[in-house]
């Protein structure tokens, strides 16, 4: 088995890396339909539904980040502009998943004494692309 560090996973828009993220996380999702009639024997029948998936990530908040920051984040959040997401460890050989997705949502915080952070959610849109680096 070809366990990895999770430290590599990250969370890209187009090719740059979001930037000082602490974790990320894809989820994809499929709806069902239910088909159950009284011909199925008392158990529960689905049909496949819509899928649709989410990325996000978190992380210490670096205004002055060349990689794609909460700045950039507010921006295509304020213009409603769909991003080109990637989320992959950019490991030769290993797999990654593209799709084009919307920030549905910015969280940025900081307490006395403490690390500014981030929490940043995307909503994917259209059709999630696995491939092998």
């Amino acid at each position: 088995m070809a366990v990895f560090n999770g430290t590599n996973l990250g969370v890209y828009v187009g090719s740059t890396i979001i930037a000082a993220a602490t974790d990320c996380s894809l989820s994809l999702n499929m709806d069902t339909i239910d088909i159950t009639t009284k011909d199925s024997a008392g158990y529960r029948e689905l049909l496949a539904g819509l899928r649709s998936g989410s990325m996000s990530c978190n992380g210490l908040i670096d205004y002055q980040s060349s990689n794609t920051d909460t700045v950039d984040l507010v921006a295509a959040w304020t213009n409603r502009t769909a991003l080109t997401l990637k989320f992959s460890n950019e490991l030769t050989g290993d797999q990654s998943y593209t799709a084009s997705g919307f920030l549905t949502s910015l969280e940025q915080s900081g307490g006395t004494e403490d690390t500014a952070t981030y929490s940043a959610s995307f909503e994917l849109t259209g059709v999630v692309t696995p491939a092998t680096i």
